[in-house]
């Protein structure tokens, strides 16, 4: 029997909901024992894990520009320095746990849907055996910060080939880079004709039909989005439904909202068959979450997305809108202007669609073919023998071991330098 070992990280919902997807998809495809674990909840000091969830929604939601400053700022760090990251504190505070749990479980295959998990696995490999393949998938349309550090994964899924090259600057080998796609639910790839999904939702055949998502986590623009929409609509002839997840306050305020004649509103709350409602609906307005983006890609759904979004959603938006299926707006005026273009010009919107065709990948289907596909790993003997409470200082004698390295290395190439400028100055 095949072991599977997921690690995610509670960061919104994103990370999560690709572990599931993962465990069911495996589940389903035959015999083999899958174990989801969150890395930091587990494992880590009740500071990181309040930083990576609470902090993390309060910084995007109430600091966003605070976010994006230092989001920027840890993009352009030397990938040298992927031992000595900030991140590494996090990373780093879970580590005996995790290869207390990888000795015990002894799983011949690691997802990680989170870096930092894929960080201590890479850090953990330096002092001790890891026989484990260990796949970590990136969630996003950008190589966000810090992925230098795991470089001690053996596999890292990307969206697509066009992120290898900054991958391998980082430091990966192009042997490690799959470019299967963001993992989301096989449901999402699903044709159902867009006259049968507003039937089965009610709504009317005929009239166009807007989906405003208001995302995972505790981001707080969702609302302000429909009120735009509503001011953007205001005229015409529209339909809006509006999925506000978990956002119970939102769902009271839409419920309360006064509506234009013209305008039907649809308000679902959270709901399991996101995918009826996408296929139901003629565009997308919400923020750019990785994984939120690419189910409407799959739906062949144009997105209309806010700019007041956290860093990493930025660089999801300028691919995509690179890509030509997304589109931006900054008040109600500018969302009236995309929708009338898009209202009015039925090629617009189809190409919108063609063109999410073009993006369209079922990273699912493959990621687990291949995490089924690796052999079984065979594990030290006394491997629980291990003194797991010297595990981080271990680890810290490695460091110091690659960094005297380095800086041996570094010597040694400032000093041929310095001999070849010398030979060259003597020539002239």
């Amino acid at each position: 029997m095949k072991k599977v070992l997921i690690l995610t990280v509670t960061a919104g919902n994103g990370h999560n909901a690709c572990a599931q997807v993962m465990k069911n998809k495996l589940e389903k495809m035959g015999d083999c024992e899958v174990k989801v674990i969150d890395y930091l909840k587990s494992f880590s000091n009740r500071p990181s894990v309040w930083v990576v969830d609470k902090g993390y929604n309060i910084a995007v939601s109430k600091f966003r520009h605070v976010y994006n400053f230092f989001y920027n700022y840890f993009l352009g760090l030397d990938p040298d320095r992927r031992f000595h990251c900030p991140a590494q504190g996090v990373a780093r505070s879970g580590m005996s746990g995790l290869l207390r749990e990888i000795y015990t479980f002894q799983p011949d295959v690691i997802y990680c849907t989170h870096f930092y998990p894929a960080m201590a696995i890479t850090n953990l490999r330096l002092a001790y055996d890891i026989p484990a393949k260990v796949v970590v998938a990136s969630l996003d349309y950008v190589n966000s910060p810090f992925w230098e550090a795991c470089i001690g994964v053996d596999f890292l899924t990307l969206p697509n080939q066009d992120f290898a090259p900054d991958c391998e600057r980082r430091g990966f080998l192009p042997v490690q880079l799959l470019p299967y796609g963001i993992t989301i639910h096989e449901k999402f790839f699903c044709q159902i004709d867009k006259a049968q999904a507003r039937q089965m939702v009610g709504l009317k055949d005929d009239v166009f039909t807007i989906l405003v998502m208001f995302g995972g986590g505790s981001w707080s623009g969702g609302y302000k989005n429909f009120c735009d929409l509503i001011k953007a609509c205001k005229g015409r002839n529209v339909q809006i439904i509006v999925i506000n997840g978990k956002d119970h306050r939102a769902f009271k305020k839409v419920a309360k909202k006064h509506i234009p004649q013209g305008i039907s509103v649809l308000n679902v709350g959270f709901t399991k068959d996101v995918e009826k409602y996408m296929a139901a609906s003629d565009v997308l307005v919400s923020k750019a979450g990785g994984a939120l983006s690419t189910e409407a890609i799959s739906m062949g759904l144009p997105l209309l997305v806010t700019r007041k979004v956290p860093g990493q959603e930025i660089y999801n938006f300028k691919y995509l809108r690179d890509k030509g299926v997304a589109s931006s707006f900054k008040n109600a005026k500018q969302l009236r202007k995309l929708l009338d273009d898009l209202i009015d010009d039925s090629e617009k919107l189809l190409g919108g669609r063609e063109k999410c065709a073009a993006l369209q990948r079922n990273a699912t289907a493959q990621l687990s073919q291949l995490l089924l596909s690796q052999p079984q790993a065979t594990y030290p003997e006394n491997c629980l023998q291990t003194d797991f409470a010297k595990v981080k200082k271990n680890v810290r004698k490695a460091v110091r071991r690659i960094d005297e390295l380095e800086k041996i290395n570094h010597k040694t190439i400032k000093r041929e330098q310095n001999y070849i400028q010398e030979k060259g100055e003597r020539k002239i």
